[in-house]
Parts: structure tokens; sequence; C-alpha cells
């Protein structure tokens, strides 16, 4: 299989200025890209960001992984260390695009790790998979992106 790539993109309704909300668009692009690879038995070698800005600028970042991964941690960690090469101070983002560089997992070699905390994450990270597999791709998702649910107005009579 030749290598290809797969991009995710957030986009945001208005210019945003805040960096915590920056990191949800990094935190959603990372879990969406890292599912998208399981579910296609993909791992990435190189990830890419790229932030557009209100002007219509442009700036990437990208850097290649310490190993292919389609581990959403991994993924995230990377796409944060990204985010803070740009240095970005009150800047008005658009959009948030997370590009990973894919290879077939099969030809794939892992690192074994001795962290027996990483195996668990590995674990609940299948588990999650299985469970959107069967209740669609929101039916677990990080408590950071959880929609807030609308006060229920109260009638009182």
């Amino acid at each position: 299989m030749l290598p290809s790539s797969c991009c995710i993109t957030d986009e945001f309704a208005h210019d945003e200025l805040e960096p915590a909300a920056h990191r949800r668009a990094l935190l959603d692009t990372s879990d969406r890209l890292g599912l998208r690879q399981r579910t296609t038995r993909q791992v990435a070698a190189r990830l890419a960001l790229s932030v557009s800005y209100a002007d219509g600028a442009t700036t990437q970042r990208s850097c290649t992984l310490q190993e292919y991964t389609a581990h959403t941690p991994a993924l995230r960690g990377a796409a944060y260390d990204l985010y803070a090469r740009l240095g970005l101070q009150r800047a008005r983002v658009r959009t948030i695009t997370l590009r990973a560089d894919l290879t077939d997992a099969q030809g794939s070699v892992q690192q074994l790790l001795l962290d027996p905390a990483d195996g668990k994450r590995r674990r609940i990270e299948r588990a999650a998979d299985q469970a959107r597999a069967r209740f669609g791709d929101h039916a677990i998702r990080p408590g950071t992106l959880a929609q807030r649910a609308q006060p229920v107005p109260c009638c009182t009579g």
C-alpha cells in the first residue's frame, strides 16, 4: 500500500482568541484522527498542524513522530507540541487542521513498552473504539469535548 495522508479540520464559528478553545480543537482533531487511523488500520509517521487566521494567513508546523502510531494520546501530545511551537499570543484563529502522513499498520513496528499504564490506556482505547463502532463516533468522547446540557426551563405554578 502506498503512503497516504489524512486531514481533520476544526473550524470555529467565529474568530477564536482563547488558547483553551484552540487546545479543545486540537484534542478533538487528534481524537478523530486517531480513530480514523485505527479503523482503517493505518499509522502516522508525520504530523502537520495548520492554523488559519482571520486575515487569511496560515501558519504550519510539522514533525516526524518518534514511532509510527495511531494512539490518540501520542497524536494529541505531538499536536500540542506543534501548537506550542507556533507561539501564538491573542491570535484570531479561524481553523485548525491536523494532517497525518499515513502508512499501513501491517508493515509498521511498535516499540514494546514495559509501562503498565500505557498498556491500560491502549486497552481502554480499544474498548472505546468498539463502543464507537457500535453506537457511533460520539458515543465516547473526552470530557472536555462534551456538550454542556442546556438548562431545562422550570415551570412553577
